[in-house]
This record gives structure tokens, sequence and C-alpha cells, in this order.
């Protein structure tokens, strides 16, 4: 595990930084593991122990890792373990914007439990066991109808059960990807994605969006010059811009991923969350077999949920089978289980019908407030999925000053700059405001305070009385 491939195109602390962040992506290092001592580690690798300190040094800005005087370096904590470093989930502010996932106090309690509790009555200590690497078949027959209700036609053999979505991305790069291939992904993007993609060390291009849909043109563009093993993509309330692909814009790049060899992963960040708008999934139209769909539980039931799975194209089925059985073997046999009572017992559809009216009543809520409070110049698109609003500031208006300005009085969220896999639009003020976390009744005074920052900034300086 710390045989670390030294890359002699980067500073030498980089390569151990991308080592341990691929070790943590892919849970080989899980929370509280210790990494090697300082001078452990400058010995295997033949360097000088400042190199390992300004590695740990910078594993520990990101929020990987934390240190004990005295003691070492450790593994931290994370809240969802697919590891979105970017999402900021605190206890600690009133006014917390930055949860993109439901929040557990929303998390079915009774319904779960009444279907764990017959699970290990009717199979009793064999309710812990699985001994099927793809998943507990019942269960992918309840995944399997749910596909096909919502317009994905795919077969059995082709639903593999896994460990959440990061594993997902994590079992398909495994077989497509070399170091010196391409991955095009959507920018801005789900961090965690990027974080991967960055450890393993391939090339990565980014694809833009252009008026609320993917920038057809600069992908046509770039497959001109460079040829994708891998697209990874949300067509669908894409995180964090809240974004839908067009039907045509769909049908397009299916035809592109087939004429330029690629494959594309389908990432079903929060499709369940629609508020009665329909839903095109990319893996209903795939005829070519080019679609790699992933859906994670723990977007709709809650963050500890380790069960997700992924829709397999035929060419690639035994290959990850073989990948998934040498990494793990299967996912969690109980879980597995009781998820697919609580599937087939309708409690899932009642809990998602739930969903959508609790947070229905917060993106209405929300959108009211911001047309209320918000001075002129900020705009926004009503999110029709998903449970962010993306908000674009007046050109004036820094977002990363807004930020620290909100801080101040108790409030985050995530500027847009979290998001971008490059560092070439600190003049576009975007931000996040995510509705996961936030008590309801502090959604009014959270976009005052937001608002009056927004001003601040406008006027930066200027003595210029602000009343609401």
């Amino acid at each position: 595990m710390w045989e670390i491939i030294i890359d002699d195109k980067q500073p030498i602390y980089m390569s151990i930084v991308n080592h341990i962040e691929m070790l943590i992506l892919n849970q080989k290092l899980v929370p509280h593991d210790a990494l090697p001592s300082l001078r452990k580690l400058s010995d295997q690798l033949n360097i000088n122990k400042d190199t390992v300190v300004s590695a740990y040094r910078d594993l520990e800005s990101k929020g990987y890792v934390y240190k004990i005087s005295g003691k070492g370096t450790f593994v931290k904590e994370f809240s969802d373990i697919e590891i979105d470093s970017i999402e900021q989930i605190s206890d600690e502010y009133t006014y917390d914007f930055t949860q993109s996932i439901i929040s557990t106090d929303f998390f079915p309690v009774e319904e779960f439990k009444e279907s764990f509790d017959f699970v290990l009555t009717r199979d009793r200590g064999m309710a812990f066991i699985n001994k099927e690497a793809v998943g507990y078949e019942p269960l992918r027959k309840e995944i399997h109808y749910l596909l096909k209700q919502n317009g994905v036609n795919t077969h059995l053999k082709n639903i593999m059960i896994i460990s959440g979505a990061q594993q997902g991305i994590d079992l398909v790069s495994r077989k497509l990807l070399l170091k010196s291939d391409h991955v095009f992904i959507e920018n801005p993007t789900y961090k965690g994605a990027y974080q991967y993609f960055k450890a393993m060390g391939v090339r990565i291009t980014g694809i833009p969006f252009k008026d609320n849909d993917l920038d057809l043109e600069v992908l046509e563009r770039e497959l001109k010059w460079n040829q994708p093993k891998l697209f990874y993509a949300m067509p669908n309330y894409q995180n964090p811009t809240g974004y839908s692909y067009s039907k045509e814009t769909q049908k397009k790049l299916l035809q592109l991923a087939e004429e330029h060899d690629f494959f594309i992963i389908e990432d079903d960040y929060t499709n369940d969350i629609n508020y009665g708008h329909e839903v095109n999934r990319l893996k209903s139209n795939d005829i070519h077999e080019r679609v790699i769909y992933i859906k994670s539980f723990s977007k709709i039931l809650t963050p500890g949920l380790r069960v997700s799975f992924i829709v397999i194209p035929d060419s690639l089925i035994d290959a990850l089978e073989n990948i998934k059985a040498m990494t793990d073997i299967s996912t969690s046999g109980i879980l597995q289980r009781t998820l697919a009572n609580f599937i087939s017992s309708d409690n899932y559809t009642k809990h998602i019908d739930k969903i959508n009216d609790l947070f229905k009543e917060r993106i209405e809520l929300t959108k009211h407030y911001l047309d209320d409070y918000m001075p002129k110049g900020v705009s926004y698109d009503v999110p029709e999925g998903g449970i962010s609003f993306w908000i674009k500031l007046p050109p004036e208006v820094d977002a990363e000053t807004l930020y620290k300005e909100c801080k101040k009085a108790d409030l985050i969220f995530n500027p847009g700059s979290d998001f971008y896999i490059n560092q070439q639009i600190k003049g576009l003020s975007y931000i996040r405001l995510s509705l996961g976390g936030i008590e309801l009744e502090n959604i009014e005074d959270g976009i005052k305070i937001l608002s009056r920052n927004v001003l601040k900034c406008i006027y930066h300086g200027q003595n210029k009385m602000i009343i609401y």
C-alpha cells in the first residue's frame, strides 16, 4: 500500500499527496487510520523528511487528515464516506447552506427499523451473510423493477450492488483507465469525482455549460484533439448547477460516445427529488451500451447507508465483477436485505414522496425570500430537481469575499469556485445554496444575512445605510 511511485514531472511531495488521496478515496485508508511516521516514510522513499512534512501539511489543509501532537497523523472522519471534501457539513453554523445531501433528520427510522426487524426475524444469523459478489439477488430484482419504472430497460445480470457511488467510479476506472488516458468531466462538477480522477493521474478536460445545458460545441471541439476513455456526467439536476441536459443534448452525447469510442458514467445524483418534473435518464436511450449508470441510496436516505448500485454494459460485466470480488467481495448483507424489504413494502416510494413534499416547500420559500431580499444583479433559476440553488452574483461581487463576510454572521455556503476544475473562473461570481441541512425557520433570516452581505460587497466601504 505504501509503495509510492514518484512522478518526476511534479514535486515529490505531490506524488505522496496524490497517492494518499487515492488510498482515502478508495477507502483503503479509513477514518482514524494512522499514516506512516515522517521518519518511516522518508526512509522508505529515500527522501528528505521535510518533503513528507510538506505532503502531510497539504493533506491536512485539504481536510483529509488531522494531527495529534506526539502521536502522529491520522485520516479525518468524514460525514459522507464517499468523500466530497468541499461539502462543509457542520453543526457550528446556524445558517448552514452547504449540505447538498438529505439531513439524517428526515431518515424514515420507524419504517426502516420495521424492515430491519423483519429481516432479522426471518433470516436470523444468515442476515449478515452475502456470498454473492454482485449483490443480494432480491435487492437486485427490486432495483430492476425500479429502473423499469423509470424507463431504464436492462437485465438482472447487468445490475451489481456496490458500497457507495465512489466505489462505482473506482471499479470503472480500474478497468478502463491508465495514467496516460484522458477523462472528460463537466465543469463545474462534483468535486469527489474530480479529486478521484486527479489522484489517478489521468489527463482531465472540463466541458462547460452553455444556456443551462452541456456545451456541445466545446465537447465536439475537444473530441477533435483528444480521445477520452471516459466522460463523467450528471445529466439531471447536476451538482452544483442543477442543470439538466435537453433531450437533444442527450441524444447527441450518446451519438458522440459511439462515434469516438468512449464510455459515459451517468451519476444519478438526486433524480428522485424531481418535484413532479419529467426525468430523462441517459441510460434510457443507451442503444449502443455506452452508459454506465450509478446510483447511491445514501443521497435520498442517509449518508451512512453504504448501499449503491451500478448498471454495467455487457462488455464490462465480467471485468467489473472480477474487480469487485478482488476488492471487497460483497456489500453488507444485512443492509442489502433490509433495503430489499424496505423497497418491496412501498415504504421507499412513500419516503421519496415525503422528501419531495418537504423540499418543494423549502425550494418555494427560498425562491420567495431570494426575490424579496436579493439586490438587483443577482440571478438564478428555480431548481426543477435536487435541493440546491446555483446563484450568479453581480460581477463586482467576489464570492470568496462574500463567503468570508457571511461566515462572520454565522452563515456558510459554497463559493462556485469550489466546484471548478481550474482557476480560470475567478471573475465569475457563483455560489451554491443547498437546503439539506438548514432548518426551515432559519431560511428567511439566512437569506437576509446573505443579501445584506451581497450589498456590502457591492458598496464595499461606501458609507450607505442598508435597511430591511
